[in-house]
């Protein structure tokens, strides 16, 4: 089924500017009439669209470590502004934190 701008206007409420920027970056090719009046099949609108859905973001692991517990408030710092970063992103996160020291103490 070929449909006409404005019938994909009604049905979708998909603009003319969005049908022909989608036309440039190659997303859609539109059908001309020997008048040069653009019409676009009906599946390949509905094809991009699914294509366009938002998906969900994946969850991400925010990771904060320092090495002793006198630096405690630098965890609490680093946690902050990960989470600061990763809301402004609009990611689902789960924190993972830890105070270890990188060094083996226990010598062979």
């Amino acid at each position: 089924m070929l449909l006409t701008i404005k019938k994909v206007k009604e049905l979708y409420d998909i603009s003319r500017i969005t049908l022909i920027n989608w036309e440039k970056e190659g997303l859609i090719t539109p059908i001309r009439t020997p008048k040069g009046r653009r019409r676009y099949k009906k599946e390949d609108i509905e094809k991009l669209l699914g294509m366009l859905e938002v998906k969900p973001k994946p969850k991400v692991i925010l990771y904060a470590r320092v090495s002793t517990k006198k630096q405690e408030e630098y965890l609490e710092n680093q946690i902050r502004r990960l989470e600061e970063y990763a809301n402004s992103q609009g990611w689902q996160y789960e924190v993972i934190s830890e105070i270890a020291s990188g060094v083996n103490e226990i010598k062979n």
